[in-house]
């Protein structure tokens, strides 16, 4: 089956969940030079407007994926999905799952649903993991043609374009600055999602570990490495779990931590104490043969950043 056969890039509609993420942000601008038609579903007005803004051509909605009848909504019409669950959420399982049951009920109408989940989703001892277990197994046993992205830690977990305009001479750690990770860029993973939703038929029920860097490092690593190019001392600042707790959920509540429900809260800090004494280690063959190159190196990433701030800069 041809890429032309398998979507109507004019008239079928291609939905992005958690559209104002570090992920979709990164596909969005390979995704609107081919689909026509675009859903970008977001759970906060200020989200909203910001997109609206951006895209003023795509269609911008505020959908709770945890309300099954909010997704079917959602859904209505949708020919491809591309299912970002909302991260640490008190019911992440059951978003993705309503996803999936909408997408179903959508019948012939929906063609493929490409998940974006994590490497080692097994890992039950971080309930982050696990949530995202719940959804590949759900999706699997589902009749949906789909397919799977397992992006291991992101590079982008590091505000380094803040740090670059902020003149940052500390990065807070929210966990043990010394154990090891493999990494991954954004930019690599959006480019790898285009290429599925431009060709899902050569991708139908594969299940992608996405891995960018190939020898493990250390966040203590990624300081120096940063130092280096900004040309400043960058000093690591660890803080305690009950530090980082309160950091990370006012991160992902806007300023807010009192809103994240306690189901959040015990996600982040079972997933800081796990990486105090473990990380998460893959191996780069399969993103490089989905891209056709090598990924992108940590070196790399800090420079093509600082690049871009600077070319921003006045």
């Amino acid at each position: 089956m041809c890429a032309m056969s398998f979507f109507n890039y004019e008239t079928d509609l291609l939905l992005i969940t958690a559209a104002s993420g570090k992920q979709a942000a990164a596909l969005l601008p390979h995704v609107v030079k081919q689909w026509r038609r675009l859903r970008l579903n977001v759970s906060s007005t200020e989200s909203a407007n910001e997109l609206r803004e951006n895209y003023p051509d795509a269609e911008v909605t505020q959908h709770d994926l945890a309300d099954a009848q909010a997704c079917k909504l959602m859904l209505d019409g949708v020919s491809a999905c591309y299912l970002i669950t909302p991260p640490f959420h008190a019911k992440e399982s059951q978003c993705g799952i309503n996803v999936i049951d909408a997408a179903l009920a959508q019948k012939d109408a929906f063609k493929f649903l490409l998940h974006s989940s994590v490497i080692f989703p097994i890992k039950h001892k971080m309930l982050n993991h696990d949530s995202k277990r719940v959804i590949e197994e759900y999706l699997l046993e589902s009749t949906l043609p789909y397919a799977i992205l397992e992006p291991t830690h992101l590079m982008e977990s590091v505000d380094l374009v803040g740090m670059i305009k902020s003149k940052a001479t500390v990065m807070p750690r929210l966990w043990n600055p010394d154990t090891k990770f493999t990494l991954v860029s954004t930019r690599d993973v959006a480019e790898v999602a285009a290429k599925v939703l431009s060709h899902p038929e050569r991708h139908l029920y594969a299940t992608y570990q996405l891995v960018g860097t190939r020898a493990p490092m250390s966040y203590r690593d990624a300081a120096d490495l940063i130092s280096k190019e900004l040309g400043r001392d960058l000093k690591i600042e660890r803080k305690t779990i009950e530090e980082g707790v309160q950091m990370f959920t006012s991160l992902i509540t806007h300023g807010h931590p009192e809103r994240a429900p306690f189901e959040t809260r015990q996600a982040a800090a079972r997933m800081f104490m796990y990486y105090n004494d473990k990380g998460l280690i893959g191996n780069p063959n399969v993103l490089e043969m989905l891209l056709g190159r090598e990924p992108l190196g940590y070196l790399d990433w800090i420079r093509l950043t600082k690049k871009e701030v600077d070319a921003d800069s006045p």
